[in-house]
């Protein structure tokens, strides 16, 4: 973080120096009447180091003695005035100490931590009839455009004429058993909470009409890899036929992508944090996907709060209209676990309908292990 707190020095305490530096003089003064040497200095205290580089202050007082043997006399012992300022001037303290400056954390280190996190993160684990159950809260702004033969709702903010922002959640569980299917049970139903256009109002309800449902809860197969493996479409499959290697990974996802334009590292960036964002996947799995995050270009930080970073992907696109626009995609990465919590996308184009700050789709996640179905 670029944030460092300043520690102020704090004068030293002096109380009781005078009756020190009497003592001191008293005995060393008796040890050279009877001829002999003063002991062996004490080493001094050793200096405590605290965080944010405090420095500390020390107090040095003198006494300068000569002794020669042979000698019978006792000398009376000098002392040193210090000089002090003259009427008017003041003394100029010297500067502080700066600060030890520490380099930024760039993306390959938030990624390569996720990766460390990964292999030590134990929370994954389910035992036998146990159920990793995901919270899912998602946001989507949903586009339209009036033109029935180009489909209503092939648009975007380029050439969208109405939009509304809705929300919905709902919970998924995996089971410990890769064959046995996942329970989905929907949480808040659509609800839509921001209307943009003149027809947004009326478009708005007769889509979350066609989109209702009874709000049970049913079984399916889970979410579908990205690809078929020999072992078909499921994730625990396509899982098992990832390369372990990380710039392996990278080339096997680049080859099933297949010839395609735009920026391949974007693409291939986005199908790990996809896979990544279902939170499933074994330590070794999940680590070997965020190296090789890190080993790929063009993503940046956005922001951080403690053990969650943000970092994002950008790409350039052309939006439906033509125009040229530029694809970000996000993900929120908690760097103590490995845990992805929440990905954003958002087609970044001028629309005087949407505000420029608004997403197109949030997704966030909280993730528990349960020992049974609700």
């Amino acid at each position: 973080m670029d944030v460092f707190e300043r520690v102020q020095q704090t004068k030293p305490d002096l109380d009781g120096a005078d009756s020190h530096l009497e003592a001191a003089r008293a005995r060393l003064l008796r040890e050279i009447a009877a001829n002999t040497s003063p002991g062996a200095a004490r080493s001094s205290r050793p200096r405590w180091v605290l965080a944010g580089s405090v420095l500390g202050a020390a107090v040095a007082v003198v006494i300068g003695v000569v002794a020669v043997n042979g000698i019978t006399a006792q000398t009376t012992p000098a002392i040193e005035a210090v000089p002090t300022s003259e009427p008017g001037q003041t003394q100029t303290p010297a500067p502080p100490t700066p600060a030890p400056t520490q380099a930024p954390m760039t993306s390959a280190q938030v990624f390569g931590a996720a990766a460390t996190a990964s292999r030590a993160f134990t929370g994954l684990t389910l035992a036998p009839g146990q159920y990793l159950r995901v919270h899912t809260q998602s946001e989507q702004v949903v586009y339209h455009q009036p033109d029935p033969e180009g489909g209503q709702y092939q648009a975007d903010r380029s050439n969208a004429q109405n939009a509304w922002r809705g929300t919905s959640s709902y919970y998924s569980y995996s089971p410990a058993d890769p064959a046995e299917q996942w329970l989905i049970a929907p949480d808040q139903p659509w609800t839509v909470t921001d209307t943009f256009g003149p027809d947004a109002v009326e478009l708005s309800q007769a889509h979350k009409d066609a989109i209702s449902s009874n709000g049970d809860s049913y079984f399916d197969d889970g979410p579908s890899a990205p690809w078929a493996t020999p072992d078909g479409y499921g994730l625990g499959a396509f899982f098992a036929a990832m390369p372990t290697d990380p710039q392996g990974l990278i080339e096997w996802i680049r080859a099933n992508q297949g010839v395609s334009t735009g920026d391949q590292d974007y693409k291939v960036g986005w199908v790990l944090i996809e896979l990544l964002s279902h939170n499933l996947g074994s330590s070794a799995e999940r680590a070997t996907m965020y190296e090789a995050l890190s080993l790929l270009p063009g993503s940046e930080i956005v922001s951080t709060d403690g053990d969650l970073v943000t970092l994002r992907f950008s790409a350039a696109t052309e939006a439906l209209s033509g125009e040229d626009a530029t694809q970000r995609r996000s993900v929120t990465i908690d760097t103590t676990t490995g845990l992805v919590r929440e990905q954003t996308a958002t087609l970044d184009i001028v629309s005087g309908l949407i505000p420029a700050t608004m997403v197109d789709e949030r997704y966030v996640y909280t993730v528990s292990v349960v020992d049974s179905l609700p």
